[in-house]
């Protein structure tokens, strides 16, 4: 492992367990000890009737926008996503694992963004025409709705309907959380403000202390500063490959 990149560095990775396979395969490839420390979990909302008909009339929107892989298989979980003989529904996905996923359940997106940053995702929406179309979003409990807020304001009628839940995952190991507590580690990566919000819950800013971290873009870097954390690495584009190539260009990680 020496003379690799990373060789050596102790790096905790927050994701939830079933999301953190590509950031750590990566981060181990390039020499790193990763840490998994799963600060979240995702769990199946429960859906009301009036969700669930909604959701099973997929082919009859006019847009499907698919903002994450949670959105997709959790949605996919309860209907058949299938277009109509005519096309229907028009389908985004936001990143490229979102549209991979899609593929799985015999899906082809019509449009994915170029950047993930949220302005750059609004732009490339607000340039398309959603006048007087029906539009399905499925979300996770904790996602905001600036893309639902740009589409109605240009006449679009936005279902946004929350398919899983993101929740803070209390059963952490005890040798973990105790190894997470003494400082033995690096640097640390973040996803999403959730993460942010239950690791300092659990451990406290100042275990961050001359820490390296590494956040996926703006959004969580913002939420970062806003704790009081200095954020050394956010990636220009918001992937995971983005992300790594990052930590490996900063001196420190």
């Amino acid at each position: 492992m020496e003379g690799l990149p990373l060789s050596g560095k102790r790096i905790v990775v927050t994701r939830a367990e079933e999301q953190s396979g590509a950031i750590s395969a990566g981060l181990e490839k390039l020499g790193a000890n990763v840490i998994g420390l799963p600060t979240i979990k995702i769990e199946q909302a429960i859906l009301s009737p009036d969700a669930l008909k909604k959701l099973s009339a997929f082919s009859k929107y006019d847009v499907v926008v698919f903002t994450s892989v949670n959105a997709v298989q959790h949605i996919g979980s309860h209907v058949s996503l299938r277009k109509d003989a005519g096309g229907k529904p028009f389908v985004v996905a936001i990143g490229k694992k979102t549209a991979e996923m899609l593929n799985v359940y015999g899906v082809n997106p019509d449009l994915m963004p170029e950047k993930y940053t949220s302005s750059d995702l609004l732009k490339s929406l607000g340039d398309l025409d959603w006048k007087g179309k029906r539009i399905l979003i499925p979300k996770g409990n904790l996602a905001g709705s600036e893309i639902a807020a740009l589409i109605r304001a240009q006449g679009g009628d936005v279902d946004e309907i929350v398919v899983y839940n993101t929740l803070p995952n209390t059963s952490l190991e005890h040798e973990l959380k105790s190894r997470i507590s003494s400082g033995e580690f690096d640097g640390v990566v973040f996803f999403s403000p959730s993460q942010i919000k239950n690791f300092l819950a659990v451990f406290g800013a100042s275990v961050l202390k001359s820490k390296e971290i590494a956040v996926i873009g703006p959004t969580t870097k913002k939420a970062a500063e806003e704790a009081g954390l200095k954020v050394d690495v956010v990636p220009a584009n918001s992937t995971i490959e983005g992300l790594i190539a990052s930590m490996v260009e900063h001196e420190k990680f």
